[in-house]
């Protein structure tokens, strides 16, 4: 009788086997990432989430189809070449606002989406309200709004339809605050609260000490503190000009009137006959 012999099955090596393994592993992992990256492409092109229709908002003097153009060279290309900056849930919000944000005379400006299409852009508009400039005059000037913040250069302006701001011992220069808040809100009245009165004002020069020199359309100087009110300084202004001592002081009679010290207001009149100047102490009632 024949022996029957079986042939036994032969192992793999257990080298072979891991490297079966980091195969297989490595098929999966490709593929996932694969898939992962071909969801990603696609899924970042789906048109109701790509941002199209930039709205613009706001201003009044600056074009609406530049602050587009500014947008859309942001939005424009992708992200590592995969994810497009346009895609609705990571556009470059912040890029944008910068971008937009060095167009002159623009401040203040809002970036948000409305929807998966629709980018809205907002923004405020500066307006001068003053130049500021150098003691001399032929200099450049800055444009400063109403709160004092210089935010352009201003073109070779004459006349007087804007007020001159003079900030002695600082040079003028753009985007910085050029005199705080407070005390251009207290030369704005001063100046506007003379101009009622029938005295106008075309240039303003302030020193470190919160003095302000305040020049005359005609001639004469006004010298004021920002630390009175604006009320109170015109109102000493008018009780001495009411008076009949000083009922003739006008505009290019008169050097100056001081008004820094409270109730005792200091004149100094120019003789037209003379060469010479008187500086009278007057004391204000009240």
């Amino acid at each position: 009788m024949k022996r029957r012999v079986t042939k036994k099955k032969r192992a793999l090596h257990p080298s072979t086997v891991l490297i079966i393994r980091q195969v297989i592993v490595g098929v999966l992992i490709f593929s996932f990432l694969g898939m992962l990256v071909s969801s990603v492409w696609y899924g970042t092109r789906i048109p109701a989430l790509t941002l199209h229709e930039i709205v613009v908002q706001g201003g009044e003097t600056i074009s609406h189809s530049l602050i587009e153009e500014k947008v859309q060279s942001q939005l424009a290309g992708t992200y590592l070449g995969l994810v497009p900056r346009a895609f609705a849930f990571t556009f470059p919000q912040k890029a944008i606002t910068t971008e937009v944000s060095r167009v002159e005379r623009i401040k203040d400006v809002r970036v948000e989406r409305s929807s998966g299409e629709t980018l809205v852009v907002t923004f405020d508009e500066y307006h001068p309200d003053a130049l500021w400039c150098t003691e001399t005059e032929s200099s450049a000037c800055f444009f400063i709004d109403e709160t004092g913040y210089s935010f352009t250069t201003a073109p070779l302006l004459k006349g007087g339809s804007l007020l001159r701001v003079v900030t002695l011992g600082v040079e003028p220069q753009d985007d910085v605050q050029a005199i705080l808040p407070a005390d251009y809100q207290a030369i704005s009245e001063l100046v506007s609260l003379l101009r009622a009165v029938g005295w106008h004002v075309y240039r303003a020069d302030i020193d470190v000490a919160r003095d302000a020199y305040l020049q005359v359309v005609g001639g004469g100087e006004f010298k004021v503190t920002l630390t009175e009110t604006p009320e109170k300084t015109v109102d000493n202004l008018l009780t001495i000009l009411l008076s009949d001592e000083f009922a003739h002081i006008a505009p290019g009679n008169f050097q100056y009137i001081d008004l820094r010290f409270g109730n005792k207001v200091f004149v100094n009149e120019s003789k037209l006959e003379e060469t010479a100047s008187s500086s009278e102490a007057v004391q204000v009632e009240g």
